[in-house]
């Protein structure tokens, strides 16, 4: 009888923590071309065939903070760090070369950051970011069903701290549906780059977008230690 009582609550548990894939919004419908970013994936691509990461590494997926980290392998080491971050990229993007920038590498661990989707040309709410977030998140693990996940807040920026209601409301949704999963991690951070209440001007370059040297560094302090907990 202990024994079936220990079945039952082990498949609750898990059912438990089965992420849901619904949607919270309409769908949202680019209007740029998602294959615009080709010839950054091309050199990827040149780059694997020099040389082919090993599978089990941790794939940093994303935007333009990740593809600005040039010191990420060095910074993380000796974690096997495997950066396709593409620049200016939005989720639409990222779904549309997963294939190509995430799951061939067969990874041990995702770590997902962008940022660009709410400040295009074309409106997009914060549970749009939140669906397309899910969306990114089902295509992984219909090909990789026991990496581990964790989704980087999207950062509070002074270029953009015009929108931040709608970008601490997406970190919020994302935030929400991560707890429903196991095998998934929030990495919140905006504590380390705040000062009184603001991003802090110190560790942003001239953009007030991108991170300098010390940002990067905050980060480090921030993911390492998460990252090395399921390495």
């Amino acid at each position: 009888m202990k024994k079936y009582l220990l079945i039952f609550a082990l498949l609750w548990l898990n059912a438990c923590h089965k992420p849901s894939y619904t949607n919270l919004s309409t769908p949202w419908e680019p209007d740029y071309k998602v294959d615009r970013s080709e010839n950054a994936i091309r050199e990827f691509e040149n780059q694997d065939m020099q040389q082919m990461p090993a599978a089990g590494g941790i794939v940093l997926t994303g935007s333009s903070s990740f593809t600005k980290w040039k010191s990420a392998g060095k910074d993380l080491a000796p974690l096997p760090i495997i950066n396709r971050g593409f620049g200016g990229s939005t989720f639409p993007e990222v779904i549309y070369y997963a294939d190509r920038t995430i799951t061939k590498y067969k990874p041990k661990t995702v770590v997902i950051y962008c940022e660009n989707d709410m400040f295009g040309s074309k409106a997009k709410t914060p549970e749009q970011v939140r669906d397309a977030y899910v969306t990114l998140v089902k295509l992984i693990r219909d090909k990789l069903p026991d990496v581990q996940l964790y989704g980087v807040s999207l950062k509070p920026s002074p270029s953009r701290w015009a929108k931040r209601d709608d970008v601490i409301k997406a970190n919020k949704l994302i935030q929400d549906y991560i707890k429903k999963d196991r095998r998934h991690g929030y990495i919140d951070v905006w504590p380390v780059m705040l000062k009184d209440g603001r991003p802090d001007p110190a560790i942003f370059v001239s953009d007030s977008l991108h991170m300098n040297d010390e940002g990067y560094r905050r980060w480090t302090k921030v993911l390492k230690p998460v990252l090395e907990k399921t390495a």
